[in-house]
C-alpha cells in the first residue's frame, strides 16, 4: 500500500467525482490526490495546484519535466492505466489479424497521435493480440507492484 511505502498514516477520502475533489485539493481541504494529469492541468495553470510526481515508470511526454514517483524517493512505486481492444473467443484469425493492422495503422496516424498524447497523456503502444496477451499475462500474475 501507497501508505507503507512512504511511512505515513493516510486517511481515504471517497468523493462523487474528481471535479470536486480537485476542487477540495486546491482549497486545502485534502492535503494530496491521484488523479489523471491532464484533468488536474487547468488548475495547475492557473497556479491552484501543484504538480508532485507521475505514478509511470517513465516521464510523460506532456509533462516532462515532472519526476516519477520512484525518482522522487518511492522505490518501486509504479501504476498507470492502459486500454485495449477486444473481440468475441473465437473470432477468425483473418479477422483479428485485420482488425488488429487497422487499429495499429490509425494509431500511427500524427492526428490521432497528438490526440492521445498531448491531451490525455497517452502512451500510444499499438502492439500485437499476442504482445497483449504476454502483457495481461504479465500483469495480472504480478499483481500490484507497489
Amino acid at each position: 500500500m501507497f501508505a507503507d511505502l512512504i511511512g505515513v498514516k493516510l486517511t481515504h477520502v471517497p468523493y462523487k467525482g474528481m471535479p470536486p475533489a480537485l476542487t477540495d485539493v486546491a482549497a486545502g481541504q485534502v492535503p494530496f490526490m491521484f488523479d489523471q494529469v491532464t484533468a488536474a492541468l487547468p488548475l495547475v495553470k492557473s497556479g491552484k495546484l501543484k504538480l508532485l510526481a507521475v505514478t509511470t515508470g517513465k516521464r510523460i511526454a506532456l509533462v516532462p519535466d515532472l519526476p516519477t514517483m520512484i525518482e522522487s524517493g518511492i522505490p518501486g512505486f509504479e501504476m498507470s492505466s492502459w486500454q485495449a481492444v477486444y473481440e468475441p473467443r473465437g473470432t477468425p484469425r483473418p479477422i483479428v489479424q485485420r482488425l488488429n493492422a487497422e487499429i495499429v495503422k490509425a494509431l500511427k496516424q500524427p492526428d490521432v497521435q497528438a490526440r492521445l498524447s498531448d491531451q490525455l497523456a497517452m502512451e500510444i503502444v499499438g502492439s500485437t493480440p499476442e504482445e497483449l496477451r504476454d502483457f495481461m499475462a504479465r500483469k495480472f500474475r504480478a499483481g500490484p507492484n507497489w
